[in-house]
């Protein structure tokens, strides 16, 4: 577990997963170690294609996911990190639009791309956060789609444990059960496809209705 909070960029893999090789290092061709390689001769970027090289031949029961805390006013949540794009540190410059959830701060460029923000505190308890322009912005991938999720803060990664019958904590709407998958420590883990579908949707309806 990270003793310090974490701010990833994952961006990259973004071309690594859709392109027909599973790997692809940065010239174009798929990495390949010798036995005894020095892993510290490697670049940051072949480092981290040849270890996602290793991660497809694990067991799938060898790989706990990783998600990411997120500290929200009244309680937090769990996000896993393979549902990200990126995490970006403040200040961030939102436009505001007409005819949009409350819930929805506005929207954002992000590396050549325009991506809605939802502020997941108030879409998660019903109470806007503070200084929104001042919080983390987590960048989640729907289907190829960058949509923004700002919260206060972020704690530790956490590997992802099997649970059973859980209780939604007091602060969670009942209304956004659906996309909780688990509970760990009282803290929700969120099924961000689930989630991310339902807010677009209602994203999409109030602009037609504005």
């Amino acid at each position: 577990m990270n003793e310090h909070p974490t701010i990833i960029s994952t961006s990259h893999w973004r071309a690594t997963e859709t392109a027909s090789s599973p790997i692809v290092g940065a010239q174009g061709g798929s990495l390949t170690t010798q036995p005894g390689q020095n892993l510290a001769q490697l670049s940051d970027e072949e480092f981290w294609d040849y270890a996602r090289k290793l991660a497809h031949q694990m067991p799938a029961a060898a790989q706990p996911e990783e998600c990411v805390t997120c500290k929200l006013s009244r309680g937090d949540c769990l996000i896993p990190l393979t549902a990200l794009y990126e995490i970006v540190r403040p200040p961030h410059q939102l436009a505001l639009l007409p005819a949009i959830p409350e819930w929805m701060p506005g929207i954002v460029a992000w590396r050549g791309e325009t991506m809605a923000v939802i502020d997941l505190d108030a879409y998660l308890s019903g109470y806007p956060a503070d200084l929104l322009d001042e919080g983390i912005l987590l960048v989640a991938n729907y289907v190829g789609l960058p949509v923004g999720l700002l919260v206060p803060t972020i704690g530790q990664t956490t590997p992802l444990q099997s649970g059973g019958v859980y209780q939604l904590p007091s602060w969670y709407l009942s209304s956004r059960a659906a996309f909780v998958k688990g509970l760990q420590v009282e803290a929700p883990v969120l099924d961000l496809p689930l989630l991310l579908a339902h807010a677009l949707q209602q994203i999409e309806t109030a602009a037609s209705y504005g």
